[in-house]
């Protein structure tokens, strides 16, 4: 007999390509069937802003609020696109990191939740095969839970 494992806390990683896109289709939909808790993670490049006055560049709360609120009109236009608008929202949490290393935010956020599945697109360029292997490959064989690797659907 088969024990089966719940699914009730979901990531998804999402960076708008085409393959974190139908990513964000297929959790999302996957959690609302699931009725799981759901984040959402965009880690892009730090957020930084130059200061004159210190004569670096720093992280403000400025730059960090503009960029969440890119992100969430960005995913505004993915549930209108996906027809998800009937998603019930409030049990989704966006988070937000300037990371450089994606695949090390991905792993730390999921630990921090502790999420029963991440969620995250694969491109079909690199790979198993590339030397450096990719984000989905790193984060698939070191993350904590499953994890659904979604590709761009071909254009044809």
């Amino acid at each position: 007999m088969h024990k089966r494992v719940p699914i009730k806390r979901i990531l998804i990683a999402i960076d708008f390509s085409d393959a974190s896109r139908e990513a964000f289709y297929a959790g999302i939909s996957l959690a609302a069937t699931l009725n799981a808790e759901t984040w959402v993670l965009h880690a892009s490049e730090p957020i930084r802003a130059f200061d004159f006055a210190k004569k670096r560049y720093v992280e403000t709360a400025e730059t960090i609020e503009r960029v969440e609120e890119g992100v969430h009109r960005r995913l505004d236009e993915l549930y209108a696109e996906g027809g998800l608008e009937a998603v019930d929202r409030r049990k989704v949490h966006l988070v937000v990191r300037g990371a450089t290393r994606a695949a090390q935010e991905i792993l730390d956020t999921a630990k921090a939740k502790d999420v029963d599945l991440i969620v995250m697109g694969s491109s079909q360029d690199g790979g198993f095969d590339s030397p450096m292997g990719s984000t989905a490959e790193r984060v698939a064989r070191r993350a904590h839970c499953s994890v659904f690797c979604v590709r761009a659907r071909a254009t044809a």
